[in-house]
C-alpha cells in the first residue's frame, strides 16, 4: 500500500516536473523570439530613419551639382553612391535584403504608407539618375535640364519625408506593441507557473509533508516505546533484589532446636544425639572425638576455631549458622546455639537442621535469577530490533527528504529563477524568495544528511565523521576537530558503523549543546585487534559520581545512557570521565576480530 501511495506521488510529481519544464521552455521560446524581434525591429528603424537622411542628403547633393561646377565630380560620385544605397535600403524594406539584415515583414499599414510616397520616391530617384546621366560641363542647354531635374528633386522632398516620418513612427508604435504583448504573455506564463505550484503544494506537497510527519510520528513512538521497555529493563534488575524475599512464599517448618550434643570447656565431645549422628551419616563411622576436629573437617580455619572457643571458655553465648560436612560429603547447615554451663563447665550444643530452608532458599535465588535474566535478554533483544528499526526509519525519511522534498525544492528553486520581472518591486520580491528558497534546500540536506548520512554508505565510517565535523564547523562557532592517528580505513559492519556514528554525534551534540564546548577532538586509533575512539571537549564538565549514584544514567532516553545501550550492543566498551570545568572524555573501544 505504500508503495502504491509513492508510486502515484512519484507520478504527480513526474507531471509537475514536466510542466514546469515545458512552461519554462515556452517562455524562454517566447522570450528569444521577442529579442530576436525586437533587434530586428531596431535594425528596421534604424534603416528607415537613415532613408531620410538620405533623401535629404540627395537633395543636397543634387543643389550642389548644379551650382558648384569645380567639386561638380566628386558630387557626382557621392551623389550616385547615396542613390544606389537609398535605392537598396527603400526596396529592402518592402521586399526585404540579406546583404542589410531586412526581412521585408511588414504590416499592411505600413505597406500602404509605402504605396503612398512611392510616386515621389520614383520622382527623386528617375530626376537623380537622369542628373546624374548628363555631362559634366556647363552649357546652357544642360544647365537648363540640371536645373529642371534639380527642382523636381526638391519638389518632392517634402512629402517623401514626411512620409518617412509616418513609417518611422508606425514601425515604433508596432514595436512597443510587441513589448507590451511580450509582457502581456509574461504575466500569463507567470500566473500559469504559480498555479502550478499551486498544485503542487495540494496534490503533492502536502500529501508528501503528510506522509513525512506520519514517519516521524512513527520513529518518535518507536523511540518512546524503546524507552518504555528500557524503563522496564531497569525495573527488572531492581526486583532481583526484591525477588530473594519470595523465600517468605516457601512453606518448610524447620524442625524445633534440640540437644545435638554436650562437650566440655575444652570441646571435647561427651555427648551426641541420636538426630545428629543421624544427620552426620555416622552410623558406620567414629565421630569426632572434638567439636574442633568438627569444625575443621568442614572446612573451618584454625583462626574462627581459636576464636570461638575462646569466647565459650569466657562463659560467653553464641548463636550462628553453622555449615557442617557430613560423611558422605554432602553439605548440610545447622542454627546452633552454643551455650556454657558454669556450675558443671560443660558447653551445650542447641540446634536444628535448616538445610532444606537454607536450599529452598538457594533454590528460590536461582529460579529468579534465570527468570530475570530470561526477560532482560528478550527486553535486550527488543531493544536491538527496535535500534535497527530506527535505523531503516531514518534511512527512509533520509531518502524520501532528499529524494522527494529536495528535488522539488530544487525544481521550484529553477522555476524561480526562470522569471524576469521587469519591475523593480517584483525582483526584489522575486531575489528574497530565491534566498528563502536556498536556505530551506540546505536545512532539508542538513536535515536529510543528519537522519542518514549517505557518505556513510558509501564511503564508510571514516569519511561520514569527518563529514559531520566539517558540517558542524560550517554552522557553529565551536571548532570539532577529527584526527585520524594511525590512518584507520577499514569498512565495519552497517550496523556498528551506523552505531558508532551515532555515538559521536550524540556526544558532540551534548558537548555542544550542554557543555558549552569550544573545541571538540574526536580521535581515532586502531591496531590488529582493536579499534579506539576518544572523544574529548574543553566544556564544564559534571560531577558524574553523584549522577550516577543518582540513577541519572540509567534513565532511557539520557544521551549518556542511549551511548552506553548501543556500544553494548555492538559489543564495545564504553568508559566515561569527566570533572567540573575541566570538560569530558569518552573512550570508545570495539574489538576487530569479528570484523576482519
Amino acid at each position: 500500500m505504500a508503495k502504491l501511495r509513492f508510486k502515484r506521488l512519484g507520478l504527480f510529481y513526474l507531471i509537475a516536473l514536466g510542466c514546469i519544464a515545458l512552461s519554462i521552455v515556452v517562455s524562454q521560446i517566447l522570450i528569444q523570439t521577442s529579442i530576436n524581434r525586437q533587434q530586428d525591429d531596431a535594425h528596421v528603424i534604424n534603416v528607415a530613419g537613415r532613408q531620410r537622411m538620405l533623401s535629404q542628403k540627395i537633395s543636397k547633393l543634387a543643389l550642389k551639382i548644379e551650382h558648384q561646377k569645380g567639386e561638380r565630380l566628386q558630387n557626382i560620385i557621392a551623389l550616385r553612391e547615396a542613390l544606389a544605397l537609398w535605392k537598396q535600403s527603400h526596396e529592402g524594406l518592402q521586399f526585404g535584403d540579406a546583404e542589410l539584415g531586412l526581412s521585408g515583414a511588414n504590416s499592411s499599414i505600413i505597406m500602404e504608407m509605402f504605396e503612398t510616397i512611392s510616386p515621389h520616391y520614383e520622382a527623386i530617384y528617375q530626376n537623380a539618375q537622369d542628373l546624374l546621366s548628363l555631362p559634366p560641363d556647363h552649357d546652357d542647354s544642360t544647365a537648363l535640364l540640371r536645373a529642371d531635374y534639380v527642382s523636381t528633386i526638391l519638389a518632392h522632398e517634402s512629402t517623401f519625408l514626411e512620409g518617412m516620418d509616418k513609417i518611422v513612427f508606425q514601425y515604433d508604435e508596432e514595436a512597443q506593441k510587441k513589448v507590451r504583448e511580450l509582457k502581456e504573455t509574461e504575466y500569463f506564463l507567470l500566473v500559469i507557473s504559480l498555479l502550478i505550484i499551486i498544485i503542487e503544494l495540494i496534490f503533492i506537497f502536502r500529501p508528501l509533508a503528510r506522509s513525512v510527519r506520519a514517519t516521524v510520528q512513527d520513529l518518535m513512538a518507536s523511540e518512546e516505546s524503546s524507552r518504555k521497555m528500557t524503563r522496564e529493563l531497569s525495573k527488572l534488575y531492581e526486583e532481583l533484589g526484591k525477588s530473594y524475599q519470595d523465600l517468605e512464599a516457601v512453606n518448610l517448618e524447620p524442625e524445633s532446636p534440640s540437644l545435638y550434643a554436650s562437650m566440655s570447656a575444652q570441646g571435647e565431645f561427651m555427648y551426641l544425639a541420636p538426630r545428629f549422628l543421624h544427620m552426620m551419616e555416622y552410623e558406620e563411622t567414629e565421630p569426632p572425638k572434638t567439636f574442633q576436629q568438627l569444625l575443621k573437617s568442614s572446612g573451618y580455619k584454625d583462626d574462627f576455631i581459636k576464636g570461638l572457643m575462646l569466647l565459650l571458655q569466657e562463659n560467653k553465648n553464641w548463636t550462628g549458622e553453622i555449615r557442617l560436612i557430613t560423611e558422605p560429603g554432602d553439605f548440610c547447615w545447622v542454627e546452633t546455639f552454643l551455650i556454657p554451663i558454669a556450675i558443671t563447665g560443660e558447653i551445650k550444643m542447641i540446634s536444628h537442621d535448616i538445610t532444606e530452608f537454607k536450599e529452598a532458599k538457594i533454590r528460590s535465588r536461582e529460579l529468579n535469577r534465570e527468570r530475570i535474566e530470561k526477560s532482560v535478554k528478550e527486553q535486550q533483544y527488543r531493544s536491538v530490533l527496535i535500534l535497527e528499526g530506527q535505523e531503516e526509519e531514518r534511512k527512509r525519511l533520509s531518502r524520501e527528504l532528499h529524494d522527494g522534498v529536495g528535488q522539488m525544492l530544487s525544481a521550484m528553486k529553477l522555476l524561480l529563477e526562470s522569471f524576469a520581472p521587469s519591475s523593480n518591486p517584483m525582483k526584489m520580491r522575486l531575489e528574497d524568495a530565491k534566498s528563502l528558497m536556498k536556505s530551506i534546500i540546505q536545512e532539508v540536506r542538513r536535515v536529510s544528511f543528519n537522519l542518514t548520512p549517505s557518505s556513510l554508505d558509501d564511503f564508510g565510517l571514516v569519511p561520514a565523521i569527518k563529514k559531520f565535523c566539517d558540517e558542524i564547523n560550517s554552522v557553529t562557532k565551536a571548532k570539532v576537530e577529527f584526527v585520524n592517528e594511525t590512518r584507520f580505513i577499514n569498512r565495519l559492519e552497517s550496523t556498528i558503523e551506523t552505531n558508532l556514528y551515532r555515538i559521536i554525534q550524540e556526544s558532540v551534540n551534548n558537548a555542544l549543546k550542554y557543555a558549552k564546548a569550544t573545541h571538540i577532538t574526536v580521535r581515532f586509533s586502531h591496531n590488529i585487534n582493536s579499534l579506539n575512539i576518544l572523544i574529548e571537549d574543553d566544556g564544564k564538565g559534571f560531577d558524574y559520581d553523584r549522577l550516577g549514584s543518582s540513577g541519572h544514567f540509567e534513565k532511557a532516553g539520557h544521551g549518556i545512557f542511549n551511548m552506553k545501550e548501543r556500544t553494548s550492543y555492538i559489543g564495545g566498551s564504553f568508559n566515561l570521565t569527566t570533572e567540573l570545568g575541566k570538560g569530558t572524555k569518552i573512550f570508545i573501544t570495539l574489538s576487530l576480530d569479528k570484523n576482519d
